[in-house]
């Protein structure tokens, strides 16, 4: 009788410990579980990384109701985590941008084994397209300006700063 509870507990424990695990990154559609609803799914984000030197480094994240997240990293004048609401036409402009460049057909990675250059990673989900770049070297001027204008669009948002939480 003590023999199958031995054998049933360590697998009941498994069980629980598998249904609490998350996807991992890039596995089907973000949720931020802070910002708004479960089913405000990620629709665009942008991550530009540190350098040996100033690089602004910072992490943008757009849902799609508009809802978006800022965290400031290095080498801006935002630090931490902020949050806005962005108007339903900064998303038609990203996204009318991206269809502009071909965004969804292009490579996946413009990279090659170069030190001390920061990277810009993106990520644009639009219906069934989920599209992700690593942009660092050799990247196309057109991706480039387009990197540029989500900054454009993005950065001047009214951003609010997230208090840290206690």
């Amino acid at each position: 009788m003590l023999r199958p509870l031995l054998i049933a507990l360590p697998l009941l424990g498994l069980l629980a410990a598998c249904t609490g695990q998350r996807p991992a990154a890039g596995d089907g559609p973000v949720r931020d579980p802070r910002f708004g609803s479960p089913t405000d799914s990620l629709f665009f984000s942008m991550e530009r990384t540190p350098c040996l030197g100033t690089c602004p480094a910072y992490r943008i994240r757009v849902y799609a109701t508009g809802r978006a997240t800022y965290e400031g990293i290095s080498h801006v004048e935002r630090k931490g985590l902020h949050r806005a609401t962005l108007d339903r036409g900064v998303l038609e402009a990203l996204l009318r941008e991206a269809e502009a460049i071909g965004f969804f057909d292009l490579q996946d990675s413009y990279d090659r084994p170069v030190t001390d250059i920061p990277s810009t990673r993106l990520r644009m989900v639009s219906g069934t397209r989920d599209k992700s770049i690593l942009a660092r070297t050799g990247v196309p001027p057109t991706l480039k300006a387009f990197a540029l204008k989500a900054d454009s669009l993005l950065l001047p948002a009214a951003w609010t700063p997230v208090p840290a939480a206690q």
